[in-house]
């Protein structure tokens, strides 16, 4: 059951940034806030808002408290071997360690082998994004895998649902991202980091697409901030303005991966369905498959 909250900002509130509003009015910390926002569980007269917005008189402010994402009782374990483990890792638990409230991949795997060594991710996902995760279980393995990656022989690939539809159905986007001060997410600037994305549309539907994309660089929300600067956002995406009426999170799934074993030299791919609520999504209304 989720708890929802609604306030009705004041006179005296008035031109108050949206954060600040949340910290002094209503003693959220720091995390909680960015915490909430990055489930869209913050509203603002209905809609997802910046964190800096500033607040006018009579904004209703609506706070969805839902409570932290529980420890699944099972893995989904996709492949394992003495070196490897690969994981479809669920949308709410953080691929790596963040912090001690926060759950993790890691908590799982190291109950899952009794601690009897440590499990080291390779590669990243974010949170609130669902999908393949690659973990080695021991410093030689991670060592090669790192190697493979460099060497181009690791391939992932991403499903996403993102707004409109494409001009163009399938191409490359190249663009460069960098941390914007005073903002969360990453932004489109000249002197940020190069950014290579390709995609291809599979699927059309009345406001949104169904797009297979493949990073060649792997940057810190280059999936999220590119498609929003390109302006496709993720549905779900609040940071980056995403419409969150079908999904409350970013819809990306990593779908695909595959390498070549660093010992036995025999290519691995694995494959991973889309979870239910991207499955519903895709369900839903009627489409145009490419």
């Amino acid at each position: 059951m989720r708890k929802r909250v609604t306030y009705t900002v004041k006179s005296a509130q008035e031109g108050m940034a949206l954060k600040t509003f949340l910290s002094s009015e209503l003693s959220l910390s720091r995390r909680e806030i960015t915490r909430l926002h990055q489930s869209s569980s913050i509203l603002v007269n209905g809609e997802t808002a910046r964190l800096t917005a500033e607040l006018k008189k009579g904004d209703v402010i609506q706070v969805i408290f839902v409570k932290e994402t529980e420890m699944p009782e099972d893995i989904d374990i996709l492949y394992e071997d003495n070196d490897y483990v690969i994981v479809n890792k669920p949308a709410g638990l953080s691929a790596h360690k963040q912090s001690e409230d926060i759950p993790d991949m890691g908590i799982l795997l190291r109950k899952h082998y009794g601690n009897e060594f440590t499990v080291r991710p390779m590669g990243r996902l974010d949170r609130y994004v669902s999908g393949i995760m690659l973990y080695a279980k021991n410093k030689q393995a991670a060592a090669r895998i790192a190697k493979e990656r460099e060497d181009d022989l690791l391939h992932k690939e991403y499903l996403a649902f993102c707004g409109g539809i494409f001009a163009e159905k399938s191409g490359t986007m190249e663009y460069r991202l960098a941390k914007e001060a005073g903002k969360y997410g990453r932004s489109v600037m000249e002197e940020g980091q190069l950014c290579i994305t390709d995609y291809e549309v599979i699927n059309e539907y009345s406001s949104f697409s169904l797009v297979r994309i493949v990073i060649r660089t792997g940057r810190t929300h280059q999936i999220r901030a590119g498609m929003a600067a390109a302006g496709h956002p993720l549905l779900g995406d609040s940071l980056y303005h995403g419409n969150t009426n079908l999904i409350r999170r970013p819809a990306l799934h990593c779908a695909k991966l595959s390498f070549v074993h660093p010992k036995t030299k025999k290519p691995i791919e694995l494959t991973c369905p889309l979870p239910a609520d991207m499955a519903k999504i895709r369900k839903g209304g009627s489409d145009n498959e490419h």
